[in-house]
């Protein structure tokens, strides 16, 4: 299976604060060997070191905790609760239309695999509208 259909697989939402931290510390704690792909910045060619990523880690929960409102996480999956492979994380303040029904739903922006990443974004993300003629001078 490659990058792109690990990507659009099964993953597990996490929803309860406990779980969220829990599996945060597993990453912390198994620092080896893993990708850290910020979809807002360049796609990483190598894994991260551990140092860095811990440090990662522990940035990415004081984000969370500092910014995420709600009473449940809802913003990290994870393919499998204690020993993840890959887990998405989406930033609190950008998450496009609640419940990711939207035709393009938002892009997360921490992707952590074992998995060399691929460009997610040019894959996935949000495609170009072009503009009509009227509305491209109206403004509709």
């Amino acid at each position: 299976m490659d990058y792109f259909q690990k990507f659009k697989g099964r993953f597990m939402g996490v929803m309860q604060w406990d779980d969220c931290h829990n599996l945060l510390q597993v990453l912390h704690d198994n620092p080896k060997n893993w990708y850290v792909y910020d979809t807002l910045e360049m796609m990483p060619n190598s894994v991260m070191n551990a140092d860095k990523f811990t440090d990662e880690i522990t940035k990415i929960k004081t984000l969370i905790d500092d910014k995420h409102e709600e009473k449940y996480c809802g913003i990290v999956y994870t393919d499998d609760l204690k020993n993840p492979t890959f887990v998405k994380i989406f930033h609190p303040k950008n998450l496009g239309k609640s419940c990711g029904s939207s035709e393009n739903p938002p892009m997360p922006q921490w992707l952590i695999s074992k998995e060399k990443p691929m460009d997610v974004v040019a894959e996935f993300g949000p495609k170009e509208v072009s503009e009509g003629f009227i509305s491209k001078y109206l403004k509709l």
